[in-house]
């Protein structure tokens, strides 16, 4: 087993500004070496898969995120999105996506 900190962030392995695509690959990683089916018998692997998945759930849940990371006192001002993560879910109003970035929808080539 990694020797890891206490905190979520260090059981995923991954910064306490990670967005969540990063978090998500993190935990992809890790399940699939720590999976108690690649890991008969081994009780270990099993113990930590269980942290793994408790750290995955609090951090990929925006809400969960930020209360844990109010709790431990992690500054989340760089993380990118995290205001409209935690606004609450707003109406389409049919005028089509504002805002969007040009780069966001280049042509393929």
């Amino acid at each position: 087993m990694p020797n890891v900190s206490l905190s979520l962030y260090g059981i995923l392995e991954v910064s306490p500004t990670a967005r969540l695509a990063v978090i998500r690959a993190a935990y992809r990683c890790l399940a699939l070496e720590y999976h108690p089916d690649r890991n008969p018998g081994d009780a270990k692997a099993a113990a930590y898969m269980s942290r793994i998945n408790h750290a995955y759930s609090v951090l990929a849940d925006p809400r969960q995120r930020d209360q844990y990371d109010k709790k431990m006192h992690v500054l989340a001002a760089e993380r990118r999105g995290i205001e409209v993560a935690l606004e609450q879910p707003k109406r389409a109003t049919g005028k089509g996506r504002q805002g969007l970035r040009p780069f966001a929808f280049r042509p393929l080539k």
